[in-house]
């Protein structure tokens, strides 16, 4: 790929334009116009990453060998800028003793009005207010534009898998357990956590009814599974289950089980659709199988006696 860069001849012929006296009947006219750039207010980059602080202009001149780009930054607290690049003519040129020592690149492009730069590993000491100064003669910037770099601290960040099973059918009067298993890439710490909620069937929100933290359970006491609710997990095992004894139909409706182990995060609580059907009912058992054996019992209920 050939790139283009503008050139300038060694010697020049200048013409030097003399401002008209107050009272000439023939005044010069210089027509000066502004190049327009546009950079981000402010700029969030994790510490450690690589920062590219952009730097865009449109000018009604064509790009010359007189076009350069300026590159200042005040740091936080300081009063004045401090110049840390120059680009022109297809060369850069770093600021010796700047705070980006070896860490500065040129990554824009003059050909598409392009002024960017990188900054790499951005350090917390970076943090400040960058200006980019384009000049494109006769094109003029009347003001450099300004980013405010913000160096915020690096968080990895995963999500939870949390599985459960779509429907659980138990007999009213005994006890349902409400089967509730993660993976998580972190080592389970004092910081995971897990939440059960309830919405009823016919309701539009659900309703908070368990917590578990470091080794303690706190059941809601204003929920309708008061005194019914117990935990029957292991975090150590990646089980976040819980019981509920003594089921009735009125316990009917979808379970969502919430787990968090920071930095690991879960984008999605697992969902248990509970199905509570009279005890005794010959269908109970059938619905608690699979579809395997639901094709069985239907086939012997065909064969002749």
């Amino acid at each position: 790929m050939h790139i283009f860069i503008p050139r300038c001849d060694q010697q020049r012929s200048v013409r030097l334009l003399e401002l008209p006296t107050r009272g000439s009947n023939n005044p010069y006219i210089i027509k000066v116009s502004a190049v327009d750039m546009k950079t981000p207010e402010e700029l969030f980059v994790e510490n450690g990453t690589e920062a590219r602080l952009p730097c865009t202009f449109s000018s009604s001149e064509v790009i010359s060998c007189a076009t350069s780009v300026s590159w200042s930054v005040q740091p936080e607290g300081a009063t004045t800028p401090i110049s840390f690049l120059y680009y022109s003519q297809g060369n850069v040129y770093l600021r010796k003793d700047a705070p980006f020592k070896n860490r500065i690149s040129w990554t824009g492009d003059l050909n598409k009005r392009d002024a960017s730069v990188s900054i790499a590993n951005v350090q917390f000491q970076d943090n400040g207010t960058y200006f980019c100064d384009v000049k494109n003669p006769p094109d003029i910037v009347f003001m450099p534009v300004e980013i405010r770099l913000r160096v915020v601290q690096r968080v990895r960040v995963s999500a939870l898998d949390v599985k459960t099973p779509e429907e659980l059918y138990v007999e009213n009067g005994t006890e349902a357990r409400l089967p509730c298993t993660f993976s998580s890439r972190d080592v389970i710490s004092s910081a995971a956590s897990i939440s059960w909620s309830f919405q009823p069937e016919g309701a539009t929100t659900p309703i908070s009814f368990f917590y578990y933290s470091q080794g303690n359970a706190y059941p809601g006491k204003d929920t309708p599974f008061k005194n019914r609710i117990s935990w029957a997990g292991d975090l150590n095992k990646k089980d976040a289950s819980v019981t509920i004894a003594n089921v009735q139909f009125r316990d009917n409706g979808t379970y969502f089980c919430d787990v968090k182990n920071p930095p690991d995060i879960v984008v999605k609580p697992g969902e248990i659709r509970l199905r509570v059907v009279q005890r005794g009912t010959k269908h109970a058992g059938i619905l608690e199988g699979s579809n395997e054996d639901l094709w069985i019992v239907c086939m012997l209920r065909l064969l002749p006696l």
